[in-house]
């Protein structure tokens, strides 16, 4: 049975904090630090919003993984009003806000291919070290479109191995709060 939308809202504003956990989180800054050492001419500003839409795809994706799949577009579409009623304070006006939007959907139709060859890989069993390699390497490219980029998993300690343990670690912060709020709000674990 659905439940109301004011009813998922509350779930989409009890998820926003998730989100902005991650965004002050190792997983956050780990990402800007690749991105720094991939492009260090990039700019501040693209970089800390890539980093957003990198962490609100994560967030999007766990919320796929642990809400009943009867829910999951309506729990998606109560976050994403709860981020809009975070955002009106901002009075952007609705030119912005629908190009905010649209590569909002971009970067979603961008992740959805490498999230899911990776998300694969993180489950196979012995999959090594590298969980995140293409969807990370997705997020390098959005900071910067580079025809031959460097390789970022040269060498074993570097900033993508960084990251892409960083951002294992968010994404099971994510999981392991998302199941909570699932557990209260349907009475059952994922």
């Amino acid at each position: 049975m659905l439940l109301s939308e004011v009813e998922y809202l509350d779930i989409g504003r009890r998820i926003v904090p998730l989100l902005g956990s991650a965004l002050t989180g190792s997983s956050a800054e780990a990402l800007r630090e690749l991105a720094r050492a991939y492009d260090p001419s990039a700019d501040e500003s693209l970089i800390s919003a890539e980093v957003f839409l990198f962490h609100k795809y994560l967030l999007m994706q766990a919320c796929v993984g642990v809400f009943p799949e009867s829910h999951v577009d309506h729990i998606v579409g109560g976050l994403f009003a709860a981020l809009n009623e975070r955002a009106s304070g901002l009075e952007l006006g609705p030119d912005r806000q629908q190009a905010m939007e649209a590569v909002w959907q971009q970067r979603a139709g961008q992740f959805d291919q490498p999230f899911a060859q990776d998300r694969g890989q993180f489950l196979e069993e012995g999959s090594g070290p590298t969980h995140w390699m293409e969807t990370i390497g997705r997020f390098c490219q959005n900071v910067r479109e580079m025809e031959r980029p460097p390789d970022l998993w040269a060498g074993s300690d570097g900033p993508s191995y960084l990251a892409s343990h960083s951002v294992t670690a968010a994404l099971d912060q994510m999981v392991r709060a998302l199941e909570e709020i699932n557990r209260l709000q349907f009475g059952e674990a994922a």
